[in-house]
């Protein structure tokens, strides 16, 4: 498991991406891959004061399905969703 999520937390300029995830009994593991979008805001000598985030609800972009297979996790789906949808509520 710690393979499939490895750097599952990272940031860039604009943006933050987290992952979550579910183990099933069945073997199945369930990722879901989240963004976080932000901006900065400088001050007037060009100095970066503050980080703010565009939209402070995490937005879905990829959901992967994994099933162990002879000690492998084996790809079984994987979904990108478009930045139209919006999450759904759990």
């Amino acid at each position: 498991v710690d393979a499939l999520l490895l750097s599952s937390f990272f940031a860039y300029e604009d943006i933050v991406r987290f992952s979550d995830f579910v183990i099933r009994q069945d073997y199945t593991i369930s990722i879901d891959s989240y963004v976080i979008y932000r901006w900065y805001e400088d001050s007037k000598d060009g100095h970066l004061v503050t980080i703010k985030f565009k939209d402070q609800a995490p937005q879905i972009y990829i959901k992967e399905q994994y099933q162990m297979e002879n000690g492998r996790f084996k790809l079984i789906s994987r979904n990108a969703v478009s930045q139209g949808e919006k999450r759904s509520e759990r």
